[in-house]
């Protein structure tokens, strides 16, 4: 374990998990909570909107959706979209159906690297 310095403040901590010191991952708790206690109590505002009432950068709101900590609202269904599709999505990176189609398409690469591979004699020289 090695001192580092925080990228938020530049205070030397060593890192365990978190890639803070300990009192900026208070702030940033803060921070977060005081998005997800606005975005509970106004579930039609937009996230500009939020971004504005909680004075919080819209990438770090949306981070929050996209990292799974916050479900979007009515009120942002417009503003998160599926990576793959482009189809609306409360929360993540993709919806459901493109997950499955990914989570398919892998199982079949799995698959045929698998038989790709049967039969082959693996020989010393």
């Amino acid at each position: 374990m090695e001192p580092k310095n925080c990228p938020r403040c530049g205070k030397i901590f060593v890192q365990l998990s978190e890639t803070l010191c300990k009192d900026c991952v208070k702030i940033e708790e803060a921070i977060y909570e005081t998005v997800r206690q606005y975005v509970r109590d106004n579930p039609n505002s937009s996230i500009n909107e939020v971004s504005v009432a909680c004075d919080v950068p819209v990438k770090r709101v949306m981070a929050y959706i996209r990292d799974g900590r916050l479900h979007a609202t009515p009120g942002m269904q417009d503003d998160i979209l599926c990576s793959k599709c482009g189809k609306p999505i409360l929360m993540g990176r993709m919806c459901e159906k493109c997950i499955l189609d990914v989570n398919f398409k892998v199982k079949d690469m799995k698959d045929a690297s698998k038989f790709k591979n049967m039969g082959k004699i693996h020989t010393q020289q």
